[in-house]
């Protein structure tokens, strides 16, 4: 009762603070009803066009006549231009898509949800600090906390909403409609392994807090990343940089919009030797795409293909390297590493222009994965961990759109997983015993319908409901008797409404399920005297929200969001092994601001707050959920001066702010230390040539954005305070 009635208090004051923001908003947006300003029917604050890449990307996109087609399967490019005109006549400030403040409208796009949505456009991306981490591309998104684990390529955690998702498992991870996640993958169970991405090819990444789109499926339960990779760039242009430690990329586009069909082809080379010993990593990642038009639609065709090689530096107790018992650049095991090898075949097809009509993506893609890992006690073995698999699937969906009043979607997607997962034990790479080993046979069949109405002006109503079927089939050639074949199965409804009382400001709520299907460790363990559990179903998320946005005086955007979900049999790895701890509960609240002084200055901040606890903990004792810190503060300026003929200087600089989350030791409590970070980059563009100065400081000696306890101490990746790099780029023509 107590929590409860705790629970009811800060609802109350978060709602306190919802309605005073919302006052403001609604005054300060019928302060602006004049003449001047009813002329704007709908509110976006856009990415200056003129500003020049970071890197040796590109000017502006000017997509020739025929590529109208969505720079997403959601958003086409003709109403992203049509905004940015508008904004451009009425003299708005520069910003970025992101801040899009017109939910009311009829749309699939992403930011018309009644949820929480951030958007990471190509424009932002080139303002980060990225040095060819995936991690980076979030420093400056509200509430979310992007991990490196600095152990090679073994995949990034995102933090969202009080969900740890490590490698990305509790976070539903898209490319171009193609899911990232890996069901039953050995590192963890829908962990995903993305760092063939190169900043360069991405369009725009949404950022959607929370299950409620039914577009997507397994794994959305803290929420979505959605990323869409480029069509295209105006002329090709080629890059190098290189940095501390070792650091050294080579990056190349050839692409032009003038051409059909459009070709979007890059080669990237990445190699380093890392601030610690048996850091070393080298990559390659060709992207091909190309892009036409076919039967009255825009169709576009890629293949990728990546393969690395990594050592691992592994893990060192705070403690000892405090004590200098260890030096920080120590390696913990010198033959730790590992290698990864992915290609994906991917079609998508779009209608030409608007929403209405038939959207399809089809793929099939081959991964694989080995990591070697040794962790204390140094006594300890060596492990090995190895995913083979190949996959292929599927969306297809037909978007009925009736003027603006109300629209209707219906689609169908699935996915088919085949191949092996095994963990055996190693001395110095070379195989010992095995623990598990399991080939599998995974469907998920999927079928959603969702609608949108408008019964008034203001107001929106949205309603979704999607449907999955499981086949989960595992051979497990360690203990055989636990093989056998699961038909899991779920649906998962979601409503929420948006209410526009003035131009400028959006009031939305929604009540929402996501779900993850079971784990293979789940329905098949692999120790003797355990029983299967084939009979499992998928472990749901409930979640409701309650928020707002707004852009006040023309020039200030404004948002904030409170959201409670409940889930059913939460796992968390302890020991590197999956195990439920239990039903959870997270509560938590988003504050954003953006101001626009200018177009050359502008500002921006946000705050999040979160409270993650277990509601029947199976540790006594352990009610807090491990590694989620309880407050995250971001803020950042941007300056742009202009020199005419002799080019431009931008320079941002951002900060981000992580409280020292909760691990255990049995049922003694033990923090993390707090963690910070600022990042620096200066760019220079002028007359097709590009450079660019970036500075990383990490404040604090015995911090990491990621620490766990291991053998009853307090462990973590040593990182370097200082990390500088520059490059320079090259666009033709």
């Amino acid at each position: 009762m107590k929590v409860l009635v705790h629970s009811y208090r800060r609802f109350l004051a978060v709602l306190a603070a919802t309605v005073m923001v919302l006052s403001v908003g609604i005054f300060s947006a019928k302060a602006q009803e004049t003449d001047r300003s009813r002329e704007l029917e709908r509110v976006e604050i856009e990415a200056p066009e003129r500003r020049a890449p970071a890197r040796a990307t590109t000017p502006p996109r000017t997509p020739g006549d025929y590529d109208q087609a969505p720079e997403s399967e959601f958003q086409p490019s003709e109403q992203r231009r049509a905004s940015s005109e508008v904004f451009s006549a009425n003299g708005i400030p520069a910003s970025t898509r992101s801040l899009v403040t017109d939910k009311s409208q009829v749309s699939i796009g992403a930011a018309s949800l009644p949820a929480q949505v951030q958007v990471v456009n190509s424009e932002d991306i080139r303002q980060l600090n990225v040095r060819g981490d995936y991690a980076n591309l979030f420093r400056t998104v509200a509430g979310v906390k992007a991990v490196n684990y600095g152990q090679g390529q073994i995949g990034t955690m995102v933090n969202m909403r009080g969900f740890k998702s490590s490698a990305g498992n509790e976070v539903a991870i898209f490319i171009d409609g193609v899911p990232q996640n890996y069901p039953s993958f050995t590192m963890n169970h829908g962990a995903s392994e993305i760092s063939w991405l190169s900043a360069e090819i991405v369009d725009k990444i949404e950022i959607i807090k929370g299950p409620f789109s039914s577009l997507y499926g397994d794994f959305a339960l803290g929420g979505v990343v959605n990323i869409v990779t480029k069509k295209s760039d105006p002329a090709p242009s080629v890059s190098a940089e290189g940095g501390s430690f070792g650091n050294f990329r080579a990056f190349g586009i050839f692409s032009s919009d003038n051409w059909v069909p459009t070709p979007f082809f890059s080669q990237d080379y990445y190699t380093t030797d890392g601030y610690r010993d048996n850091a070393q990593l080298n990559q390659w990642s060709p992207f091909n795409k190309v892009s036409f038009p076919l039967w009255g639609g825009i169709l576009s065709l890629r293949y990728n293909y990546f393969q690395s090689e990594w050592g691992a530096p592994g893990y060192w107790p705070i403690d000892w390297v405090k004590s200098g018992a260890v030096k920080r650049t120590d390696a913990y095991n010198p033959s730790d590493g590992g290698r990864n090898k992915t290609y994906e075949l991917v079609m998508n097809y779009a209608p030409p222009c608007g929403e209405r009509g038939l959207y399809a993506t089809l793929y099939v893609a081959d991964f694989h994965h080995l990591r070697y890992a040794k962790f204390l006690p140094a006594t300890g073995s060596q492990f090995g961990r190895q995913d083979d698999r190949n996959f292929w699937g599927g969306r297809v969906f037909y978007n009925m759109v009736f003027g603006d009043l109300a629209s209707l979607t219906i689609g169908g997607e699935t996915r088919q997983d085949s191949g092996e997962t095994q963990q055996y034990y190693t001395v110095d790479r070379r195989r010992t015993t095995t623990r598990y080993d399991y080939e599998m046979r995974l469907s998920n069949w999927a079928a959603f319908i969702e609608a949108q109405v408008k019964p008034v002006e203001s107001v929106k109503i949205v309603g979704a409901v999607r449907w999955d079927w499981f086949s989960q089939q595992f051979d497990n050639l360690v203990l055989p008797e636990n093989s056998g074949k699961g038909n899991p199965y779920i649906r998962s409804p979601k409503i929420g409404f948006v209410f526009t009382p003035v131009s400028n400001f959006n009031i939305f709520g929604n009540i929402g399920c996501g779900f993850r299907s079971p784990s293979y460790l789940e329905v098949s363990p692999y120790s003797a005297g355990t029983s299967t559990g084939y009979n499992l179903e998928p472990a749901m998320v409930q979640t409701y929200d309650i928020g707002c946005n707004a852009t006040v005086f023309g020039n200030l955007y404004l948002a904030a969001d409170y959201y409670h979900t409940n889930m059913q049999r939460e796992i968390r790895t302890v020991n590197s092994n999956p195990v439920i701890i239990g039903d959870t509960v997270r509560e938590g609240y988003e504050l954003e601001a953006r101001y626009f002084a200018s177009d050359h200055v502008s500002f921006f901040g946000s705050y999040a707050w979160v409270d993650a606890t277990v509601t029947d903990p199976s540790t006594p004792g352990q009610v807090l959920l491990t590694d989620i810190s309880e407050h995250s503060i971001k803020a950042g300026v941007s300056l742009q001066k202009d020199f005419g003929l002799y080019g431009s200087v931008l320079t941002d600089l951002y900060y981000e702010y992580f409280s020292g989350p909760p691990n255990y030791s049995g049922s003694r409590l033990i923090w993390g230390p707090d963690f910070d970070v600022y990042n620096f980059k200066l760019t220079y563009s002028g007359r097709g040539w590009s450079s660019f100065f970036t500075a990383r400081c990490k404040p604090r000696e015995y911090s990491n954005d990621t620490t766990w306890v291991n053998t009853g101490l307090l462990v973590y990746d040593p990182l370097p305070q200082w990390d500088l790099s520059g490059g320079l780029s090259y666009t033709f023509w």
